[in-house]
């Protein structure tokens, strides 16, 4: 019942609101009491003996009254929804400029929420609609590919997908937008989220080998040194951010664009990772529409890294978003999640949504 008043109390606001809507309706409820007062006088009378004129009366005082009496508040109702749709225009979502995702990037700025976007036609029996998405990538992947939600955001989902550098032609997307979950434990092998550049690929790459036997790994006993282990253990956010000279990131960098060209069913870990596709840069970031594949170039050339600004002026035009690689989460079991079925690529837009407060104690 409440509703009902508080329906009542916005219609009559609106009225208020618009001249034209008042005019209106006040013409109407006069013309609805002169077919009242009509009525009264008609009262009692035989319809023979009625006067033609008193019966025209009141006739057009009814049809004209109720026509004024409803356009009055339907006026109110549209300009109220004109001001609303043009209030929101004013309120479009900030885009984040390349320059700010650049800089995010240098900086390996903390990730508060994040988006998976897992793209499909709409025609394939094997395409993942939102009613089928159970983990964040294939079932038999252990880490896959997200981006960082603030980056993406007001974004049409065509564009944020060239942003992250899918270069299929999709039809539908699902999108799947949480805050990011705190760590399983307060150790630094706690971590489940790594920004995937050189580094942390690496990191991943030892996580997920772990679990699978020596001999199919790609990363032997002797394959870093004991400064570089070290290197290795530590997730804490400052120790991603990449600076010229880095030795570590020469170090590294050949390393992960051989596990890179290595393709899939060469090493058992490629495949348990999110598909590193010819977008992937070991700065960490996707590529818009990658010139070409990043095997066809010389290693040296693939992992010269002189400073930031080289590599922006470098990668003009083609700069996407940061990479991350997070554990294959089970959907279901992800708090605070949005999930969103985009059926027109073009023209939606990755919405700003209400989140829940990010967790502080993540890094």
């Amino acid at each position: 019942m409440a509703d009902v008043f508080q329906a009542v109390a916005q219609i009559l606001k609106a009225l208020q609101e618009s001249s034209t809507a008042v005019w209106f309706t006040t013409v109407g409820i006069i013309l609805l009491g002169v077919a009242t007062i009509v009525a009264n006088m008609a009262f009692g009378r035989k319809p023979e003996d009625t006067p033609g004129g008193m019966k025209g009366a009141f006739f057009t005082c009814l049809f004209v009254g109720i026509i004024c009496a409803v356009t009055g508040p339907s006026v109110a109702l549209y300009k109220e929804l004109w001001n609303t749709q043009t209030e929101l225009k004013k309120r479009d979502i900030q885009v984040m400029s390349t320059a700010d995702i650049r800089r995010r990037l240098e900086d390996n700025t903390r990730v508060r929420f994040v988006i998976r976007l897992i793209g499909y036609n709409s025609t394939d029996p094997k395409g993942l609609p939102i009613e089928k998405v159970q983990k964040l990538g294939p079932s038999n992947q252990l880490y896959s590919f997200v981006a960082d939600y603030e980056e993406l955001k007001g974004r049409t989902v065509a564009e944020a997908l060239t942003m992250i550098g899918n270069q299929k032609d999709f039809d539908r997307v699902t999108a799947i937008i949480f805050p990011l979950p705190r760590r399983k434990d307060n150790n630094d092998s706690g971590s489940f989220f790594y920004p995937a550049n050189a580094r942390g690929l690496l990191q991943v790459i030892r996580l997920v080998e772990s679990q699978i036997g020596e001999s199919e790994r790609y990363i032997k006993s002797d394959t870093f040194n004991s400064d570089q282990l070290k290197n290795l253990k530590s997730v804490g956010r400052n120790t991603y951010p990449i600076r010229a000279p880095d030795k570590l990131y020469a170090d590294y960098c050949p390393l992960v664009a051989k596990f890179f060209c290595s393709g899939s069913g060469i090493y058992r870990s490629r495949d348990l990772i999110g598909q590193l596709y010819d977008d992937w840069h070991p700065l960490g970031f996707s590529q818009k529409n990658p010139r070409q594949s990043p095997c066809s170039i010389p290693e040296q050339q693939f992992c010269a890294f002189s400073g930031w600004d080289k590599a922006y002026a470098d990668f003009e035009g083609h700069f996407g978003a940061r990479a991350f690689l997070i554990e294959n989460l089970d959907v279901n079991a992800i708090v605070g999640r949005t999930m969103i079925d985009f059926t027109d690529l073009r023209n939606q837009r990755i919405p700003e949504i209400a989140l829940p407060v990010p967790d502080p104690s993540v890094d």
